[in-house]
């Protein structure tokens, strides 16, 4: 990891943060990562990757090292920012790998911009509908997010403790990174954080290049049931369902071996 670049790019009104692992004559991919997540919480996919691939890790308006929400806060913006990367660093049609968020985001940047993206690994994002008046109820907002304002509010040492207690399977790798991000996640984020209302279908079913879409399972809180993956299915033009036994909404971190060999088969093919 000391020998990956960092920079900013500037686009829509905000300074975006980057981690690159780079490397000359290599496809490009772009990650993307979840909602009170940041870049560098992809470290470990990053060390796989960077053998075959230039490796960007981007953070997220209002989360790592990028700007706040001066411009705004929504899945499209998001893709937006996402299209600026690839163009402002010549990207030539990267792959796009994206959890949660960073899913959702990955789609709209393929629906939008097909002509920038190679191919689309999507982690566990938000294929849901929330039945009306459900996702903005503010006391039950509040109570939902509300582990993240302690969590911030710690030092870093007890952050890290408590990380391991929240997250007992997952490896010190992953955990130092995503115990970090909390720190520096912007909390106003919450306030439009509206993934669960996103016209996600409409979204998948514009979409032309081909995409992965990887499960959990529900019983350990992930949020594509095998019912919204047979009808994301359904919708797609080229796509597959890897479904990830064991694994919750964090996949690649619940099961690594067995996520990292499905993400890189694919990307193989593609």
């Amino acid at each position: 990891m000391t020998e990956w670049s960092e920079g900013d790019v500037h686009a829509n009104g905000i300074t975006i943060h980057y981690h690159r692992t780079g490397g000359n004559n290599k496809p490009s991919i772009l990650l993307l990562h979840g909602i009170m997540d940041n870049g560098l919480c992809w470290s470990r996919v990053a060390l796989d990757l960077e053998g075959s691939y230039d490796v960007i890790m981007t953070d997220a308006r209002g989360h790592g090292h990028s700007d706040g929400l001066a411009t705004g806060f929504s899945t499209t913006i998001l893709a937006d920012d996402a299209a600026a990367v690839i163009r402002a660093l010549n990207l030539e049609k990267p792959y796009l790998f994206g959890h949660s968020m960073g899913a959702i985001t990955a789609a709209t940047v393929a629906a939008t911009y097909p002509n920038l993206v190679r191919a689309i690994v999507l982690e566990d994002p938000p294929l849901v509908v929330c039945p009306p008046g459900e996702a903005n109820e503010e006391q039950q907002e509040q109570q939902r997010w509300q582990w993240i304002v302690d969590l911030k509010a710690l030092p870093r040492e007890e952050r890290i403790v408590r990380a391991f207690a929240m997250n007992p399977n997952w490896v010190e790798e992953e955990i130092i990174p995503w115990a970090d991000s909390k720190a520096e996640f912007n909390t106003a984020v919450l306030e439009h954080a509206t993934f669960l209302n996103d016209p996600w279908r409409e979204v998948i079913s514009r979409i032309d290049c081909s995409i992965l879409l990887i499960t959990g399972d529900p019983e350990l809180h992930a949020i594509v049931t095998p019912k919204v993956a047979q009808e994301a299915a359904q919708l797609w033009k080229n796509g597959e369902v890897m479904h990830i036994s064991g694994a919750g909404h964090s996949i690649h971190r619940d099961r690594y071996n067995e996520t990292m060999a499905a993400v890189q088969a694919f990307l193989n093919r593609e």
